[in-house]
């Protein structure tokens, strides 16, 4: 090349990169962001066993002032600090996790969530015993040049109590300040935690948001304990080095499990929180109860509506090639032009029309005549459905799994076609309701269709007893 040939800038100035790079991202996935790190640091620091979740925590506390979030999950090696942890991207070359389950690929997100949040902050770290702090400061985003950030060895009285990182953000934007004090954003974020670590939740690891433990949200579906009882739709197979988990059942309601009291599952009001489609990647719970076009209601299945309230679908992607995964940067919303993704539609189709059909067949006909069917099922995390359908030799064919319980006679069906039922629909005052609640309840709250029910059982029993005498 000519030593006097002109050159054309290629980088992008800091300005520029940090305004994108937080633009298209809210605030609660950029604060997702930071708790999947710390999990990536426990599985890091496992040396390929299997991490034991319970011994890890992770602490949120938000302020007017401040953003702080502290974990014991194994924290940063000196050298990852210096090659990696804070290079804006990630190199083709960086293989740390080649060998672990983890979804994140693009090596942004402390970043962004940082740059999101504000612009004064400090990231301190102990790995084994080494300690050691790295402030971004306000001087270093105005400063055109992207200069190396300081590593700052801490002083000994200010060191971790054990092994883990901590993020602490201040000269909040003022738009985010706003946030952190408000009841809504704080019960929102304690929501998103809950759905997307539910399994990590769910196996130990403790979250907390300004003190409070964060409770998971499970997703599960019921299956029966007889072999013949009823039992979910099943499909497993590996695609493009991708393993790819689909079950299809009645959802659990309110994502609680039947041990909390002793009424059947299937007796039990459902929540249509969980219902429609839920997508793991690597453990982590991108979509929750989705019900649009996304998962092909409206397209490949009817639109959603309530009497669709009582079915789940859970699908899985597992890989160790992040790349491979039908996941954005953001880990909260799908790639819906990967391939494994496409191809995996079709049998999620299958699998939920079984139960749109199911519910159609049932739906003149009172619960109670179901329950007969469903009175020793329980509800099952999607790796439990999964293993108990490879046990029946039937389901297993050349490495693939796929149950469908259609054709094992495991989906109940009514003894008539005929309905056995009807709804009862009718308006009355307000002030009549409330008067009637008052005298069956005791409160004027009660819900209208539970005071209508409930003056018809009374005259249903009234008829029977004058029958009987």
């Amino acid at each position: 090349m000519n030593e006097n040939m002109d050159t054309a800038a290629a980088m992008p100035t800091k300005q520029f990169f940090v305004s994108m790079l937080t633009r298209d991202i809210s605030l609660d996935d950029a604060i997702l962001d930071l708790v999947d790190n710390c999990l990536d640091g426990a599985l890091r620091c496992s040396n390929g066993s299997e991490v034991d979740y319970s011994k890890h925590w992770v602490k949120i506390n938000l302020t007017h002032e401040s953003f702080l979030i502290e974990d014991n999950c194994g924290g940063i090696p000196r050298n990852v600090a210096k090659d990696y942890a804070f290079k804006m991207g990630r190199d083709h070359d960086d293989d740390r996790d080649s060998e672990d389950e983890t979804i994140g690929m693009y090596g942004v997100g402390m970043k962004r969530a940082i740059f999101k949040m504000g612009r004064e902050s400090i990231v301190k770290t102990r790995f084994e015993e080494d300690s050691f702090e790295v402030p971004i400061s306000a001087t270093w985003l105005d400063n055109k040049e992207w200069n190396p950030l300081p590593i700052v060895d801490t002083e000994k009285v200010n060191v971790l109590a054990e092994p883990g990182t901590t993020i602490r953000v201040h000269e909040l934007n003022p738009s985010v300040a706003r946030l952190f004090t408000n009841g809504a954003f704080v019960n929102d974020l304690h929501t998103s935690i809950a759905e997307h670590f539910t399994m990590f939740l769910q196996r130990g690891l403790l979250v907390t948001i300004n003190g409070k433990p964060v409770e998971p949200i499970r997703v599960e579906v019921l299956v029966s304990e007889r072999a013949e009882g009823p039992s979910p739709y099943v499909y497993e197979k590996i695609i493009e080095g991708v393993k790819v988990s689909i079950t299809v059942g009645l959802n659990t309601p309110n994502g609680v499990s039947s041990d909390d009291d002793d009424t059947p599952d299937f007796e039990k009001d459902r929540s249509s929180a969980t219902s429609g489609w839920t997508v793991f990647c690597n453990d982590r719970a991108v979509i929750v109860g989705d019900k649009s076009r996304l998962t092909g209601w409206g397209l490949i299945l009817p639109r959603y509506h309530a009497q669709y309230s009582i079915i789940t679908g859970i699908v899985e992607f597992r890989s160790k090639k992040a790349e491979s995964l039908p996941v954005t940067t953001t880990k909260r919303a799908l790639d819906v032009s990967s391939d494994v993704w496409l191809q995996i539609l079709n049998k999620m189709r299958d699998g939920m029309r079984i139960w749109i059909d199911y519910t159609n067949e049932w739906k003149n006909h009172p619960r109670s005549d179901q329950t007969v069917h469903w009175k020793d099922a329980k509800p099952a995390s999607l790796r439990e459905v999964v293993a108990l359908a490879s046990k029946r030799e039937s389901a297993v064919k050349n490495g693939v799994v796929e149950f469908n319980p259609k054709k094992h006679n495991a989906v109940p069906t009514p003894e008539t076609k005929l309905p056995t039922s009807r709804r009862i629909t009718f308006s009355r005052p307000v002030d009549e309701i409330r008067l009637i609640s008052k005298a069956l309840f005791d409160t004027e709250d009660q819900k209208p269709s539970n005071v209508g029910e409930t003056c018809f059982e009374m005259i249903l029993k009234d008829l029977e007893q004058g029958g009987r005498e």
